[in-house]
């Protein structure tokens, strides 16, 4: 298992690229024609079926990243079902992802609903749900640094 280790300016410098909206570019003086813009889509076209001709054989071939971020190593135990996730209060880190840096939301809602049984008869049943988000940085289960955004209910 590898740590993310960054020091504090390059962890700024990656939460500012995470946190930045898009920056557009300026376009080009001279505009591209439909026949220039449909000949370079055909070359394109052609050159990714052709590369398909050229991929190695399926045992010699790099095995795909796993971009998934790894849960955290807190178990709790509920109804029988393994959930890995920490409860949300004071002092406790409410991501559900271990080696994450980033913004986290979080919402426990709970309330009461009428449930309808298979005979017609109701009865009021109380819900909690535990709500968050996660948009940051994390060390993902190939061992690599990525960024994303999660969210569960």
């Amino acid at each position: 298992m590898r740590q993310l280790q960054m020091d504090e300016p390059a962890l700024r410098a990656l939460l500012q690229s995470v946190a930045t909206p898009h920056a557009h570019h300026a376009h080009a003086a001279r505009r591209m024609s439909r026949r220039g813009f449909l000949g370079g889509a055909a070359g394109a076209a052609g050159a990714l079926a052709g590369a398909g001709l050229l991929s190695p054989i399926g045992g010699l071939a790099k095995q795909p990243f796993n971009a998934a971020p790894r849960p955290t190593d807190v178990i709790n135990n509920i109804g029988g079902v393994d959930f890995h996730l920490t409860f949300f209060g004071p002092g406790l880190d409410p991501s559900s992802i271990a080696d994450f840096n980033g913004f986290v939301g979080v919402a426990d809602v709970q309330g009461t609903g009428t449930g309808t049984n298979p005979d017609g008869s109701t009865e009021t049943l109380l819900y909690d749900t535990d709500m968050r988000f996660m948009k940051g940085v994390y060390v993902g289960q190939d061992g690599a640094v990525h960024k994303g955004a999660f969210g569960f209910v």
